[in-house]
């Protein structure tokens, strides 16, 4: 098994590097949101899980423990391969993962592309008390239902809103959420 690789940059997909080191390029696929960070001849270390199939052998690399713990409890449910396990977390940074799954939030799962209304609610069965904690990271929910009603797509309004300061007040936060998504919607 190849738990961990570290070496410099050499190419950047939407949700693949490659990873050169000791002059062999590893192809790694990582989650979206870890590949927008990233930079041609950057170093870096990945956690990696090495995924066998009758004809291929896949890296995925995640960024610490915590994000490949969550991949390999994603592949142990019935219908979640490692693909969709790696949308999934594109979809949902780990801890909002943590947060959906310990409070049975089965529209966070729906809005991953790929993942329907029995998929989410096996995941929930599944991985229900096996994941860890809640931390406070949580979305406001009133501020998601109001970005709804406006017209926002779920699956964006719960990523815009990851990324916003949870202890802003619902309306700061509600604006803050529509400039963010106004600008996105002018830069295309």
């Amino acid at each position: 098994m190849i738990s961990s690789l570290q070496g410099s940059i050499s190419a950047i997909g939407t949700d693949r590097v490659t990873l050169v080191l000791g002059g062999i390029g590893f192809s790694i696929q990582v989650t979206s949101r870890h590949a927008a960070k990233l930079e041609v001849g950057q170093e870096l270390l990945l956690q990696t899980k090495l995924v066998v199939r009758e004809d291929d052998l896949s890296l995925f690399g995640f960024q610490d423990q915590e994000e490949a713990s969550l991949f390999e409890h994603l592949c142990s449910v019935n219908g979640i391969g490692p693909k969709l396990a790696m949308t999934t977390l594109s979809g949902l940074p780990p801890q909002l993962l943590v947060n959906a799954i310990n409070s049975q939030d089965e529209s966070a799962f729906r809005a991953v592309q790929g993942i329907g209304p029995k998929t989410a609610k096996l995941v929930l069965i599944t991985l229900q008390g096996k994941v860890g904690l809640s931390k406070g990271v949580r979305l406001n929910e009133n501020v998601l239902q109001a970005m709804l009603q406006l017209g926002g797509d779920e699956a964006s309004s719960r990523k815009l809103l990851a990324t916003l300061d949870q202890t802003l007040s619902e309306s700061d936060m509600l604006k803050l959420a529509l400039s963010k998504l106004g600008r996105s919607k002018l830069g295309s």
